[in-house]
């Protein structure tokens, strides 16, 4: 019984190890100076969300199945949105609908394929900046456990699913999820504007 035990966990080991990345679940995460870049110019729209930056630097967070994290470390503006039966709980969370204000940081969790549909990193330069490695480091390191991870290894957000942690000078740590279920949550005061399993009604 032993001997079979053995060999069912060998198996077990050479088929995860012949795993190709599309295959896996669980993914470490490299966050390197030399994936710090500079921007001119960087914006995304969501089905509720949008925000942009002007410039700055950024980090990606990078597996072998592809980028699923992005830090930017330029100040920006986002804009957030809500289907018509959370207005209501929107205002009274916010003080005002639809929210507009500016961010300091973003954290963004992202599907490897939907990033390389959105972002054009052609036009970002390679900055090695050692400051701006060591402060993305230290988001990534402070934020990862919030979202898509299996402890320290990542869950790829499924395709169309975008997690963002967004720190405000203003309203303090925003989080927002669009996928087929939509969170939204502001932090100082804790206050939720989704129930729990709020479906999207862009992605149902």
């Amino acid at each position: 019984m032993r001997v079979l035990f053995v060999g069912l966990a060998l198996a077990l080991a050479v088929v995860m190890a012949q795993e190709t990345p599309q295959e896996k679940k669980f993914f470490e995460v490299k966050i390197t100076k030399d994936e710090i870049y500079s921007y001119n110019g960087i914006k995304f729209a969501g089905d509720y969300t949008s925000w942009e930056s002007p410039s700055g630097q950024l980090a990606l967070g990078r597996t072998e199945g592809g980028v699923t994290i992005l830090v930017i470390l330029g100040a920006g503006t986002f804009k957030i949105e809500a289907p018509e039966a959370a207005q209501e709980k929107f205002k009274e969370v916010f003080g005002t609908y639809p929210l507009k204000t500016k961010f300091n940081t973003l954290y963004m969790r992202i599907n490897p394929k939907e990033f390389e549909e959105i972002f054009d990193h052609s036009k970002w330069e390679k900055s090695n900046d050692e400051a701006a490695f060591t402060k993305s480091k230290a988001l990534v390191d402070e934020k990862f456990l919030g979202s898509y991870h299996a402890g320290p290894l990542a869950i790829f957000p499924p395709y169309k699913t975008r997690f963002m942690d967004f720190d405000t000078p203003d309203l303090g740590q925003i989080v927002n999820e669009e996928g087929y279920w939509l969170i939204l949550r502001r932090f100082a005061p804790y206050k939720s504007v989704y129930p729990p399993k709020f479906v999207n009604p862009k992605q149902k």
